[in-house]
Parts: C-alpha cells; sequence; structure tokens
C-alpha cells in the first residue's frame, strides 16, 4: 500500500472547492461535479483522524442511495438529496478543505 499523500488529499479537496464555486447549475450538480476530486481520495491520505472522519462522512453522504437504472451511486443520491442537505454537504466539503490546509500550512 502507498505511503498517505495529504497534499494530493489537498489538491483534489481544492479542485472539488473549485467546482462547487463554479460549476453551473443546482447545488446537487455542482456536489456531482466536486465528487469526482472527491473519489480520488483515499482515506488514509487524510492523516488526522478527526478530518479523516469527517471525509469518510461526506463521502458516505454523497453515495448511500443504491442506483434504480444505470445512474451510480452518487446519481442515485444526489437525485433524493434536498437542496438544504446539499448545501451542508457543499459546506463540509469546503471546512475540511480549509481545515486540512491550516494543518498543511498552505
Amino acid at each position: 500500500m502507498s505511503q498517505p499523500d495529504p497534499l494530493y488529499a489537498f489538491e483534489k479537496l481544492s479542485e472539488a472547492a473549485h467546482a462547487l464555486a463554479t460549476h453551473p447549475g443546482r447545488v446537487q450538480e455542482r456536489l456531482a461535479e466536486a465528487a469526482i476530486y472527491l473519489i480520488r481520495i483515499r482515506p488514509a491520505d487524510i492523516q488526522d483522524e478527526e478530518l479523516r472522519r469527517m471525509f469518510v462522512g461526506i463521502r458516505d453522504d454523497l453515495s448511500f442511495d443504491e442506483p434504480e437504472g444505470k445512474e451510480g451511486r452518487i446519481a442515485a443520491t444526489l437525485q433524493k438529496t434536498s437542496d438544504a442537505d446539499a448545501s451542508e454537504i457543499a459546506r463540509r466539503i469546503l471546512e475540511l478543505h480549509d481545515r486540512l490546509g491550516r494543518q498543511l500550512g498552505l
């Protein structure tokens, strides 16, 4: 197994934050775009236990629903996610990005 890479995790969180801020559409659509970057992060890349739990929770909140058709888990989940819940997930992604960046001195 490769070594944890917190800088890689931060880079992908930065790309996810950028997608949340700039991608057009509803928050669910922006989360779907951000998820493209989040799925590349391994929990082990986030060494701080609290932040790792936060990341796993975000990932779980984006993919808990079973797909009914050809869509993936994330698309199936976001189709059923309310605007308020989607906004809360987006807020947690930004918080995780900010906290990890501070830990890394970035």
